[in-house]
């Protein structure tokens, strides 16, 4: 029986009316529908919700019952791919959710645990890509508003479910078509303004504008890490 891998994404939010997490979660299904023909993959979008997301996300595990849970979310200013490490159990950031909720300094869960560490192969999967030459980091701050909460929250109600999966939360930066940045790793034609929210885990640069990386190198790093997580069986 193939492995089932549930991959989440975002749609738009407070300064990311497009939300490239959407592009890239289209992008690795189909790479990994090519690569990965023994692996199946089921993308599901969060709301940009605080409550919101965690009723999706409960929802979705339930039902696709996965073997493995990794979720995608855009950091706008970070200028590689960011395999989070740790989440904490708070909720706290100067915009509102897209219900019009904002928190300042909420425990996620009320005297739930202080933070979970991903299970996802961080360090294995960083060294090898990083060795291939790939664009990528460890971080250890995900942000404190909904992209934290989704990361705190996979893996807090995968355990509640019973589900012994790996689970965890890829940072994504802006991205542009292939070929269209420049040198310097900036976009080099018009597209849609973004803003970086600290609170979001964005970097914001001062007037040096925002570093994006072309959709397929982000796709194949996604794809990657999605095999590392669940190794073909021979």
């Amino acid at each position: 029986m193939a492995n089932t891998l549930l991959l989440t994404y975002f749609g738009p939010f407070p300064g990311v009316p497009v939300n490239p997490t959407v592009a890239l979660a289209e992008g690795a299904v189909r790479a990994l529908n090519t690569a990965r023909p023994d692996l199946r993959v089921v993308a599901r979008e969060l709301p940009v919700s605080y409550d919101g997301s965690s009723a999706a996300l409960r929802a979705a595990l339930q039902e696709v019952q996965p073997d493995a849970l990794i979720s995608l979310g855009v950091a706008v200013g970070r200028d590689v791919v960011s395999l989070e490490q740790v989440a904490i159990n708070l909720d706290s950031a100067g915009i509102e959710d897209n219900d019009g909720d904002r928190r300042c300094d909420e425990p996620i869960v009320p005297d739930g645990r202080e933070a979970y560490f991903s299970s996802l192969p961080v360090r294995a999967s960083f060294e090898r890509l990083r060795a291939a030459g790939e664009p990528v980091e460890i971080s250890y701050t995900a942000g404190t508003y909904v992209c934290n909460h989704v990361f705190y929250e996979g893996q807090r109600i995968s355990r509640e479910l019973g589900l012994s999966i790996p689970a965890g939360f890829v940072h994504v930066p802006a991205i542009c078509a292939d070929g269209e940045e420049d040198a310097d790793g900036e976009e080099a034609t018009e597209g849609v303004e973004l803003t970086a929210h600290r609170d979001a885990g964005g970097v914001v640069r001062d007037e040096q504008g925002v570093p994006y990386l072309p959709e397929s190198t982000v796709v194949r790093i996604i794809a990657e890490i999605a095999s590392d997580t669940l190794p073909a069986v021979d």
